[in-house]
């Protein structure tokens, strides 16, 4: 008893909001402004901490204090604008965090009783970023928001190529399982976490050193800190950690965990003869998920039958006038363990290839230096043909500070006769601390069962400079597949293509306080040739130069805009087949005017307000003289202009209830003569209630319209039409109203153990927004059940 109220006072008084004490109540402070970021383990055997977010354990007397913490956006380097605190302690068998986050107004504070991982642009939040490994590549990161609620995933430095242009490069779909509570007071938010060892990898020493990170975000202003300070002028933002040293004999014991899923559904399709949906019986389904670490760094996963019935659909995209195929992440637990050692500058490994899969086994880890990944699995055939045999395969080594070299290989087999497969090589080199240079290399070997000259072989190039800067930065990219290239296993929008681009951006920033926050422009160029043009050293085929520019707002308003000039070219032999029917009725080949689309413009504007605390959102609209294009060639046919609006918005009438409404539209005229081409509408709206942070129900509404008229000869207005010995078709018409309703109620204490009951329906209506006949097509209702075995 003596004990505990000691340590009551004692904690009271490290946290006044007075000055920040140079220590917690009985370990060392650090200060991360003062460049303190050498943290001394603070160790006890049992830390008997109860996570509760009260923070009045005795345990926490013996913790280290990290303090001081400076703002890293929208102004660098200045004292954070809102007082943090963070405490850290080890015992044996996890790390455990706790924080004290200040607020001069904690009525403002953005909290949602939200589902896990679904708060990051909504709410405030604490994360800490870990690197076990000490690698300043990869790290585990954990957040939460002022409830409690948890978000996890793995901060890879270079996944994507150096893409994502918004926030760090973080994938969250990996799912931990940790411990934490938070609660809101008077004068802030506290936060309690523990981080078992189990579910962490890390290096098997005696002693050793973890790359340590906290970050705060403000939400209602946007503003984010860190204890170690931050620049955006050094490319890896892992490398400006701290670091926990002296963590000795760590040791996550046996770890096993099994995974077993009880399924069970019942499916309808519409039966023109019955004038109704007819029912298959119901179903029921087993799998089976395994986890097994062989070391403290390596981990061997499998699974058996494995069930996704419990991820939600994708979200409607508009195709009227796309060429290319469309992009769908990967929402799947299976493929999503590990997948940072997948990653990859191009997409040569993109397991939604993988669509239906019996089976499969994942080996992953890092030994030394060293990162691997193994990825094998059995398809099922969606045709009743044979089978695919996919083997993935994925080395990676560390060099220097933060540069990487690797390798990739990846089979996709059916039969003798029929498969593919990928060897590539790939690094990534960063120098002078802000300059990344990433390039890969690939050959592909493909045979089909109806190839009559035996197998084809295809190569792939790319390149890409990057200059990080907070202020000046730019990149420039170069990739290059030949007509041969094919990946399998992977997803390339265009292949037998020469790729260049380039951006350039600068940024000039408003005082601490001032309206305006940031103001910066950009000048991007695309280009596009076919591969053996660029290599003879002919003409462009596709090119786009864009002058555009943002500017954030106090209040966490922000504006895009930019306008372009493009224009596209095709060889005549791309056309043939092609024929326009003249006035006698007869046809003749179809004959582009290239001069229309020499120099076509567009202007885009966006808005995005975070202001408020019940309501936020964004609105696009967008202006485009854009090619019409023939999908199944790929070639463009006249022009077009293009009005594109999009608006979503995010309601928090409670915090635990959230809605989402979203509207996109698209309308494209033809610009000879004003007339319609296409039309494209989706409305689409999300509601979830959540009970509490395991249990939630959630439902969707989604009404997708999209229509596509003839294809025309901008010359004559003659039908164009693709033609037989016997007869010809016009080019391009569709007509699509399809109505999507979900409904989904979900337990889910932990990733891994879960009850789901939902039902799905889809209908279509004959008459775009009649609903009156609307006639239903299909249904589902399915329930899932499983559990989460530790050991």
């Amino acid at each position: 008893m003596t004990s505990t109220v000691l340590a009551l006072v004692l904690f009271a008084g490290f946290t006044s909001p007075a000055a920040p004490p140079d220590r917690g109540p009985g370990g060392r402070g650090y200060s991360g402004a003062s460049g303190e970021l050498s943290v001394a383990t603070p160790a006890v055997d049992a830390a008997k901490i109860r996570i509760d977010g009260r923070l009045d354990d005795a345990a926490w007397n013996q913790a280290a204090l990290l303090h001081s913490f400076t703002q890293y956006q929208p102004v660098e380097g200045v004292p954070a604008s809102q007082k943090t605190e963070v405490l850290v302690l080890v015992d044996k068998k996890a790390i455990y965090f706790a924080v004290r986050a200040f607020d001069t107004d904690a009525r403002d504070i953005r909290a949602t009783m939200s589902e896990r991982d679904a708060f990051e642009r909504s709410d405030d939040y604490v994360r800490f970023v870990l690197d076990t490994f000490n690698d300043r590549r990869r790290a585990y990161v954990f957040t939460v928001n002022p409830l409690g609620v948890q978000q996890d995933g793995i901060w890879n430095e270079g996944s994507g190529g150096g893409r994502r242009r918004f926030g760090p490069p973080i994938d969250s779909n990996p799912d931990f399982l940790w411990s934490s509570a938070a609660r809101i007071t008077d004068w802030g938010y506290a936060v309690e976490v523990r981080i078992p060892f189990k579910s962490l990898r890390f290096p098997k020493l005696e002693e050793q050193s973890w790359g340590l990170q906290v970050i705060r975000r403000i939400q209602r202003s946007g503003f984010e800190q860190s204890w170690a300070p931050l620049t955006g002028n050094v490319a890896n933002r892992l490398a400006q950690s701290g670091e926990l040293t002296g963590l000795k004999k760590l040791n996550p014991g046996l770890f096993m965990e099994i995974n077993p899923v009880l399924t069970g559904k019942r499916i309808g399709a519409y039966d023109d003869a019955a004038g109704a949906l007819v029912h298959d019986n119901p179903e029921g389904d087993f799998g089976m998920n395994m986890t097994y670490g062989i070391t403290s760094n390596l981990t061997l996963d499998g699974t058996y039958n494995p069930d996704f019935s419990q991820v939600e659909a994708d979200a409607g995209q508009i195709a009227v006038n796309e060429r290319f195929a469309l992009f769908f992440p990967e929402k799947r637990p299976f493929f999503l363990e590990g997948t940072e050692i997948f990653a990859m500058p191009k997409q040569i490994i993109y397991t939604r290839s993988i669509a239906n899969p019996i089976g499969g086994a994942k080996l992953t880890g890092k030994l030394g230096s060293l990162n691997v990944g193994y990825l094998g699995a059995i398809d099922r055939s969606l045709s009743g043909g044979n089978d695919a045999v996919v083997n993935l395969l994925r080395v990676r080594r560390d060099v220097g500070g933060s540069s990487t070299v690797g390798a990739v290989y990846t089979d996709r087999t059916v039969t003798g006769d029929d498969y593919n497969r990928v060897a590539g090589a790939d690094a990534r080199l960063v120098f002078a601390r802000r300059y990344t240079l990433t390039l890969l290399g690939a050959a592909s070997r493909t045979r089909r069962p109806d190839g009559t000259d035996g197998p084809s072989t295809g190569a792939l190039l790319s390149a890409r400079l990057e200059r990080a800067g907070r202020a000046f930065s730019y990149s420039g990219e170069i990739e290059d597949t030949d007509n041969n290239f094919r990946a399998g296993s992977g997803f390339f929008r265009r292949l037998g293509q020469t790729q260049v681009q380039s951006q350039v951006r600068y940024n000039w920033y408003g005082k601490r306080g001032s309206l305006l926050k940031r103001v910066g422009p950009s000048l991007e160029f695309k280009g596009y040739w076919d591969h053996d043009d660029f290599w003879a050293g002919r003409g462009v085929q596709e090119a786009e130069v864009q002058a555009g520019g943002s500017a954030s707002f106090r209040n966490n308003i922000t504006l895009w805009g930019n306008v372009t000039r493009s224009l596209f070219s095709y060889d005549a032999a791309a056309y043939e087949g092609l024929m326009v029917q003249v006035p006698d009725g007869s046809v003749e080949a179809f004959r582009p005017d290239q001069a229309l689309f020499d120099g076509l413009y567009g202007a885009t504007v966006f808005l995005w307000v975070n202001s408020w605390q019940r309501v936020r959102g964004n609105v696009r609209f967008s202006w485009k003289e854009v090619p019409i294009f023939d999908r199944s060639y790929g070639v463009a046919v006249e022009p077009g202009d293009s009005y594109s609006g999009n608006l979503s918005l995010n309601l928090y009438p409670t915090r635990s209830l959230l809605m989402e409404i979203g509207l996109r539209h698209t309308t494209i005229n033809r610009k000879r003569d004003g007339s319609n081409y296409s039309t494209a509408t989706i409305p689409r709206i999300r509601a979830q209630y959540q009970f509490s942070r395991s249990f939630f129900i959630r439902g969707i509404f989604e009404y997708s319209t999209q229509e596509r008229g003839r294809l025309l000869d901008p010359s004559t207005g003659g039908l164009i039409v693709t033609c037989d010995d016997t007869s010809c078709t016009p080019r391009s018409i569709s007509l699509d109203h399809n109505i999507h309703v979900e409904g989904l109620l979900t337990y889910e204490p932990s990733p891994g153990t879960v009850f789901y009951i939902g039902y799905t329906r889809e209908m279509d209506d004959p008459e775009r927004f009649g609903f009156r006949n609307a006639r239903p097509t299909a249904d589902g209702l399915f329930v899932k059940l499983s559990y989460r075995f530790r050991m």
